[in-house]
């Protein structure tokens, strides 16, 4: 048998790891039944509402478009250095900034929401 300090009462109070009964008899190492009869419940860990939820759902969206964003970072500097030194560009210029910018209005509609 151990202690289980995770017991709370109604008022939010651990339990003790002796327990006083009813009667005035004193417990130690008290049985998840002793606990419960005297009023303490195990305690879990306070559960995310259904909008905290969405909330961190959407915040996580807004989070990996980010990153696919910086991820075709070097490819701007890359045509921006090509443009630079008067080279041709590697990728398809407007259709990398379609990509970015449809990356982009994404972030901004979650942002707003």
């Amino acid at each position: 048998m151990k202690y289980n300090y995770n017991y709370k009462n109604e008022r939010g109070d651990y339990a003790p790891k002796v327990l006083t009964l009813e009667d005035g008899r004193q417990v130690i190492n008290p049985t998840e039944a002793m606990y419960a009869e005297a009023g303490y419940l195990p305690w879990t860990p306070p559960q995310p509402s259904e909008s905290d939820m969405a909330e961190q759902e959407r915040m996580a969206s807004i989070e990996s478009l980010k990153m696919q964003l910086a991820e075709s970072d070097y490819k701007v500097i890359k045509v921006a250095e090509c443009a630079a030194v008067g080279e041709a560009a590697p990728y398809d210029v407007e259709e990398l900034h379609r990509e970015r910018q449809a990356l982009r209005d994404q972030i901004n509609a979650l942002e707003e929401a």
